[in-house]
């Protein structure tokens, strides 16, 4: 047998002897697996917590109503303040106008030299609201003390604050009854509540 025929046969035996091993204890054994899972990785990204705040802001805000109201400054003249309505808790913005009026002024609106000349205990008995108008039902304290001048400038205040809140005709009511006269002046205003309301 000469060299080539050695290295055949040799190659041959050894061919033989991988295949049985792993034929045999091949199956044992375990190749590492190669994981293909992608782990999701939570990755803070600022324009994106930027958008999210942003939309937060405008969700907020779209529950958020500025109203008006009127209050007498120390000039004697009357001057709108703003108030901020919660569309969210209030149920009618009007009404929220109305019943910031008769708690007018704050403590820091009276130290800058703002009061009311509606009276303290006046209450809010209804405030009815339709699609063609609105009636404001107000307890009698609202027509109590103080003088032709000072019923003259409550009812202004009235009168400013529901025209700044609505274009719908206003009345106002007195304990369930249309306030045609007020006071024991008798000052007579003219119904819906307008700037014309003490025009003869």
């Amino acid at each position: 047998m000469n060299f080539s025929q050695r290295l055949g046969l040799f190659i041959l035996i050894l061919i033989s002897i991988t295949y049985v091993y792993f034929s045999f204890w091949g199956k044992n054994i375990k190749l590492p697996e190669q994981n293909n899972q992608t782990e999701e990785v939570d990755v803070y990204n600022p324009l994106e917590q930027i958008s999210k705040n942003s939309n937060q802001q405008k969700e907020e805000k779209n529950y958020k109503k500025n109203v008006k109201i009127y209050i007498l400054y120390k000039t004697g003249e009357l001057h709108s303040v703003n108030r901020v309505c919660d569309t969210s808790t209030e149920k009618s913005c009007f009404e929220y106008a109305i019943k910031e009026l008769l708690n007018a002024p704050t403590k820091w609106e009276k130290s800058h030299g703002f009061a009311s000349e509606i009276p303290n205990g006046t209450k809010i008995i209804s405030v009815r609201e339709s699609d063609k108008s609105i009636m404001i039902d107000l307890s009698s304290e609202f027509e109590m003390g103080g003088g032709a001048e000072s019923i003259y400038t409550r009812i202004k205040q009235i009168i400013k604050t529901a025209n700044a809140n609505t274009n719908l005709p206003v009345y106002l009511y007195i304990n369930g009854k249309q306030a045609n006269v007020i006071g024991g002046e008798g000052i007579m205003i003219k119904q819906p509540l307008s700037e014309k309301s003490f025009d003869e």
